[in-house]
């Protein structure tokens, strides 16, 4: 597998010993997370980013410099994107090697002391996503996957050993538990698109809906089997929505355990480079629960106004069409 990985890429990367330092990247972040978490009140706000929604803690700043401490002495030579260097700015995805960071995953479950947060490290080359890496430090369980070697759970339930983990292959709206989150934008117009979203899937009758407010651990619980879908749409043009540090080494974990990721907006191929995701257990469910959605109401979040809900009456638009079988 890694001399054809080397091989298709040009690059003399093994992808084993980049997983284990996105592994060890990623754990030293855990105890500073977990003693902060010992204090037993609300974190500190340091700042926002997008909007008052948008947190950042001290924590997430002493957790990024750590991360890339650890990555920056194996890789001196990479570039970095990482959510709190970059925060509320746009950001390129280069051919040359890059690490992408979220320290902090849910920050505001790690604000409010709600267990679902994590830290997310992943390896890019060549603009594609080879290595990703989700870990609860709450929980203490490490998702992760490389490109073409499948995807594993280590997990202090099962004894901290390595699981092989697969999606539920779901296929059917009945059978789905699905998370959907509201993400940061607030006003009425998005209060009206997500209320129709969230009774299309009630008319639908999927079996459970969640939101748990961290798109990392939602994608590894759809890659292990716990839910059977996730998404959240956003959009550059209004400056809202997910980003490539919430989800992309998340995505490679979905589909390496034989899971879909398409775009949320058109059905189509999944963009890392895009502010959504839109992830399930198979690719039939993920075409099954889009064009539901896309028939309830349109996908054009560019219509709704701004992060703040500032924004007046949205345009008309069309309906988007079902993805091509």
């Amino acid at each position: 597998l890694a001399s054809r990985i080397f091989l298709f890429f040009d690059s003399m990367v093994d992808l084993a010993v980049v997983l284990q330092h996105a592994k060890e990247a990623a754990h030293v972040a855990g105890p500073i997370i977990r003693k902060a978490w010992a204090a037993g009140s609300r974190s500190s706000i340091e700042a926002t980013k997008m909007n008052a929604v948008d947190l950042v803690t001290e924590t997430d700043q002493q957790c990024e410099a750590a991360i890339l401490a650890v990555l920056k002495a194996n890789y001196p030579d990479a570039e970095y994107i990482g959510e709190e260097t970059v925060g509320s700015g746009k950001y390129q995805l280069s051919d040359k090697p890059t690490w992408i960071i979220d320290p902090i995953d849910g920050t505001t479950n790690f604000v409010h002391r709600i267990p679902l947060c994590a830290v997310l490290v992943s390896y890019a080359d060549k603009g594609q996503v080879l290595v990703g890496v989700i870990y609860d430090p709450i929980g203490n369980e490490t998702f992760y996957a490389s490109k073409g070697g499948g995807a594993f759970m280590d997990s202090a339930s099962c004894g901290g050993d390595r699981i092989a983990i697969r999606t539920s292959g779901a296929s059917e709206l009945a059978q789905a538990v699905i998370n959907f989150e509201v993400g940061y934008r607030r006003g009425p117009e998005y209060a009206d698109w997500l209320g129709n979203r969230f009774g299309c899937m009630v008319v639908n009758k999927v079996r459970g809906v969640r939101s748990i407010g961290a798109a990392g651990p939602a994608l590894a619980y759809v890659a292990c089997g716990r839910l059977d879908a996730t998404f959240e749409q956003g959009s550059w043009d209004m400056n809202c929505g997910p980003k490539i540090w919430d989800f992309s080494g998340a995505s490679l974990v979905v589909e390496e355990a034989g899971g879909a990721c398409i775009d949320a907006k058109t059905g189509g191929s999944f963009d890392v480079m895009g502010r959504s995701f839109f992830a399930a257990s198979s690719k039939v469910l993920a075409d099954s629960l889009w064009t539901a959605l896309n028939a309830a109401n349109p996908p054009e979040l560019i219509e709704l106004g701004g992060p703040d809900g500032s924004a007046s009456k949205p345009k008309d638009v069309k309906v988007a069409k079902s993805p091509a079988k």
